[in-house]
């Protein structure tokens, strides 16, 4: 039976067009941002969790660019301590060769200077981003690099370092020479009974009024040559020490980096898992709700004009 108040069956096309263009639109909005819960109203707990992951995301993604930062930071100390290891064992050779008699200490000399001027360089040279772990004004101290960030239960973040004690590898203490690998005197006896005290570079802060600089003429002796190749032996065993330092703190960093891009991986990985949609899915679900919109539109235009023909009885 029809009525002309009211069409049931044009309220009941009405209703199901409502609730396809309803489905209509929740489908786009799933295949454009290519997720299931875009917000808290689609699934509460989901998106509570996608939400909490995302930020220590962010937090994990932020301490690997500061980690980076640090393996920079490393990798040039490391490359200014094997070009310093390298000069100082230039100029031991020269010191082993003005051992040698008939030979011209003073030429000797020249190029030892020329060697030492160079070791400065490299020391005020290996910085990045004005941090220098070879080079110090004031007193080294310890370098606190972010390695990791982790979030409690209670939602607080803890930031975890690796500490570097740049005391270890700095070569030019201009603030107090004591304090430079270079820089600060070395002292002991030679094979032949000769005490020595002796220091590679002179920054002008040399505490010892007894160490001398390692320089030499022809007026040089063979005790204090020895003395020098001595000084030059301890100088190097401490450099070597720093550069194994160094590089082990490279490695670590960079193994430390690795895992935080892989961390950051896997929690974007657990996040799509709860919220992402099936593009498949959502895409054959997304033609088939355009379709059925589409026939109840029709089904909708069919009933509607059912009504007009009662009506037109009455005209």
């Amino acid at each position: 039976m029809s009525s002309i108040s009211y069409n049931q069956s044009a309220a009941s096309a009405l209703l199901l067009l409502t609730g396809s263009a309803k489905a209509l639109e929740r489908n786009t909005i799933q295949v454009a941002t290519g997720r299931n819960v875009n917000t808290a109203s689609d699934n509460a707990a989901y998106w509570s969790i996608a939400t909490s992951m995302r930020s220590t995301g962010m937090s994990l993604s932020a301490v690997g660019d500061a980690s980076g930062l640090a393996a920079a930071m490393a990798d040039t100390a490391s490359l200014g301590m094997e070009a310093a290891t390298g000069l100082v064992s230039e100029i031991k050779a020269k010191l082993i060769l003005a051992r040698s008699p008939g030979v011209d200490r003073d030429a000797i000399n020249a190029e030892i200077g020329q060697l030492k001027d160079q070791l400065g360089m490299v020391a005020e040279s290996s910085s990045f981003n004005g941090e220098n772990w070879l080079s110090s004004a004031g007193t080294p101290g310890v370098k606190s690099l972010l390695a990791s960030s982790s979030t409690g239960p209670d939602g607080t973040t803890a930031l975890n370092t690796i500490d570097f004690d740049t005391a270890s590898t700095t070569l030019v203490g201009s603030g107090d020479a004591a304090d430079g690998l270079l820089t600060k005197a070395y002292s002991g006896t030679t094979d032949n009974g000769t005490a020595y005290e002796y220091y590679l570079l002179d920054t002008g802060s040399q505490g010892s009024a007894t160490a001398s600089e390692i320089k030499i003429s022809n007026s040089t002796t063979e005790d204090e040559l020895d003395g020098m190749i001595s000084a030059t032996d301890s100088m190097l065993s401490g450099l070597t020490s720093a550069g194994a330092k160094l590089g082990s703190t490279s490695s670590r960093i960079g193994a430390n980096t690795e895992f935080l891009s892989k961390l950051h991986d896997a929690i974007d990985r657990g996040v799509g898992r709860l919220v992402d949609a099936n593009m498949e899915e959502s895409a054959v679900r997304l033609a088939a709700t355009k379709v059925q919109q589409q026939l109840q539109t029709i089904g909708l235009s069919i009933v509607n004009e059912q009504s007009k023909r009662i009506l037109d009885l009455f005209r």
